[in-house]
């Protein structure tokens, strides 16, 4: 730990939300004192990760990597840790998330900002069910994220003719190290959400009964409000990254079989685990998993908070006040 010593500190709660990522940032810190300080170091953090992982700017790393697909390609360390982050979750949860599904969502029109797609469009799409059989054919290679390398010292080799996107587990990974950097480097406490993912930093030994609030929209209507101690808790849904595309209502969260939008069982499902990256692991499976998601995420101890198609609830494990065993 270099950050200056806090545990004789006072406890004054102090918060800040902003922008990044094409999405929200809240922080909270219990060392209001810091906050200055937490907030800079966080605000470069979620700068170094857009410029290794965005897709949606053309200097990106990432970006970069897939214009030389098939070629090795020299990075930085944040990408390759990035990259390697999203093929676990994709070996854990036997390819339910998928990192190759790049050029399946370009070929569906999600191929910048979703602001900057409803303004070309009519805006978000009405969250109905999608009609598979209605789309054209989709760029897929199913088990592509096999066939990615990754180089420690800093190299990628993306696959021949598939395109990374570390959408569905970007957002969580830099959560996870925000929150240890904050801890470790600044000796705070603290909690982070970015688009919905969160987690817990500890730079102290007190514990804070952190509230989250469960939403299936940023804006939208609270569903419930939580404690969070320790761990993380994740959101996937399918009623908020909505938009229109040749007259099609889409959303963001493709089945890794067809790379075509799932038919979903859930509309919403909210994962308590260790790690923002396993909860957010785990909440997307289940969305992909549908009528099969309750078994599978009771076989890993999670605790999960599932919304059906007609908004009727089912929660699993010890929801909401869940230890934290759960893995992937």
């Amino acid at each position: 730990m270099t950050g200056e010593p806090t545990s004789t500190e006072p406890v004054v709660y102090r918060s800040t939300r902003w922008r990044a990522l094409g999405t929200f940032v809240f922080l909270g810190v219990a060392q209001g004192r810091q906050m200055d300080r937490a907030r800079a170091l966080a605000g470069s953090m979620l700068d170094e990760v857009d410029r290794a992982c965005s897709r949606f700017r053309d200097d990106s790393e990432l970006m970069r990597a897939n214009a030389r697909a098939g070629q090795w390609v020299t990075t930085g360390p944040l990408l390759v840790e990035a990259v390697a982050c999203a093929l676990d979750v994709a070996a854990r949860t036997d390819g339910l998330v998928d990192p190759t599904l790049g050029r399946a969502l370009v070929a569906l029109g999600y191929d910048r900002d979703l602001a900057r797609i409803r303004d070309r469009t009519d805006g978000p799409a009405d969250p109905q069910p999608v009609d598979p059989a209605g789309l054209p054919p989709i760029p897929a290679r199913p088990g592509a994220w096999r066939e990615v390398e990754l180089d420690p010292a800093g190299r990628i080799r993306v696959p021949a003719g598939v395109a990374l996107d570390l959408g569905a587990t970007g957002k969580a990974f830099a959560c996870d190290r925000i929150a240890s950097a904050l801890a470790d480097r600044l000796g705070i406490d603290c909690i982070l959400s970015l688009g919905g993912d969160v987690a817990v930093g500890h730079g102290t030994t007190t514990v804070h009964p952190w509230p989250v609030t469960v939403a299936e929209r940023p804006d939208g209507e609270v569903a419930e409000t939580l404690t969070l101690e320790h761990g993380a808790i994740a959101t996937s849904t399918v009623v908020h990254r909505t938009w229109t595309h040749d007259g099609r209502s889409l959303h963001h969260l493709l089945d890794p079989a067809t790379g075509r939008p799932v038919v979903p069982s859930w509309r919403t499902a909210t994962v308590r685990a260790a790690s923002c990256v396993e909860a957010n692991g785990a909440s997307t499976a289940s969305l992909v998993l549908g009528d099969r998601a309750e078994r599978w995420l009771a076989s890993r101890g999670m605790a999960a908070r599932l919304v059906s198609r007609d908004g009727r609830v089912r929660t699993l494990g010890a929801w909401p006040d869940h230890p934290v065993e759960g893995r992937l």
